[in-house]
């Protein structure tokens, strides 16, 4: 990492961290969770093309492109966060930040079988040990949960793992075919058809939720911060990223944003982490640091 990148990988840490804090105020102000990834992704998308229009780009449409817009659009932005939404209504929004540590860990494995000719991407003895203790760490969380197999808490957080598995596969395909498609242009699709699949889905199951959704201001400026700051600028930075970085690299984002998430958590939303929770967090962000060592 240098000079050029390094800023910018900080102020998506800080940004991506800060989110959690805004999803779960949406979330406690009675927002449907697939409604408010609709809205946060439909705008921010149509923000998107209105950057391709200024700077006169088109959408690259072929076989490859086509696959590789549904695969993120679908897995890392409509059915990832359409869990994670769902799943920090009955956890804390740092529990969910914790559980996302273990995307680095996880999308090095996927890295491996995807891009074998990169030695940058081949899955060494650390990323396997740094998989190991992610995994013990996350077992340390569960540990903490009432085994109670029904419980939305419980539910909630083993959709999570399955969230972090489908956000890291069309990650490591957009690092294949980085050169194909900008961070403009990858966003502008993407997150565009993410709204109007969770819009669509959200208006036959949660119509009655929606309709008695009451627009606070503070709720007004959660959605206009997820949009514009987690929507635009965040997932710009993160797809330019990739462009200068190896995959290993770019999720190495994932490590820093639950420390933020946690101690916003414990300063405004009175979230206090339990000595089980502690020690797993401690794990799982061990194993995503010890993927960076040679």
């Amino acid at each position: 990492m240098n000079n050029k990148t390094f800023l910018p990988f900080v102020a998506l840490c800080l940004i991506w961290g800060s989110t959690w804090y805004f999803i779960k105020i949406t979330l406690n102000a009675g927002m449907p969770p697939m409604y408010g990834v609709g809205i946060r992704f439909f705008f921010s998308g149509l923000l998107f093309f209105l950057i391709l229009l200024f700077r006169k780009e088109s959408i690259p449409i072929n076989k490859q492109t086509i696959k590789l817009y549904l695969s993120f659009a679908l897995l890392n932005f409509s059915l990832s966060y359409g869990i994670t939404y769902w799943a920090t209504q009955y956890i804390y929004s740092s529990i969910s930040a914790i559980i996302w540590g273990l995307f680095p860990a996880v999308t090095s494995l996927i890295a491996h079988f995807m891009i074998p000719n990169d030695p940058n991407e081949r899955l060494t003895q650390n990323k396997l040990l740094a998989l190991g203790i992610g995994f013990i760490g996350l077992t340390i969380i569960f540990s903490n949960q009432t085994i109670d197999f029904s419980s939305n808490s419980f539910i909630g957080i083993l959709l999570l793992m399955c969230a972090v598995v489908a956000a890291a596969y069309p990650s490591v395909l957009y690092k294949k075919h980085s050169k194909e498609v900008n961070h403009y242009q990858m966003n502008a699709v993407c997150q565009l058809i993410t709204g109007v699949v969770m819009l669509s889905l959200s208006y036959f199951i949660e119509t009655e939720d929606t309709m008695q959704l009451v627009w606070t201001n503070e709720l007004i400026l959660s959605t206009i911060y997820l949009i514009v700051l987690g929507g635009v600028v965040s997932w710009g930075i993160y797809f330019w990223l990739y462009q200068h970085l190896t995959v290993t690299q770019v999720t190495y984002v994932a490590i820093f944003p639950p420390i933020v998430a946690i101690i916003i958590g414990w300063i405004f939303l009175n979230e206090v982490l339990t000595i089980k929770e502690i020690i797993g967090t401690i794990f799982i962000l061990s194993g995503s640091v010890l993927i960076y060592r040679k």
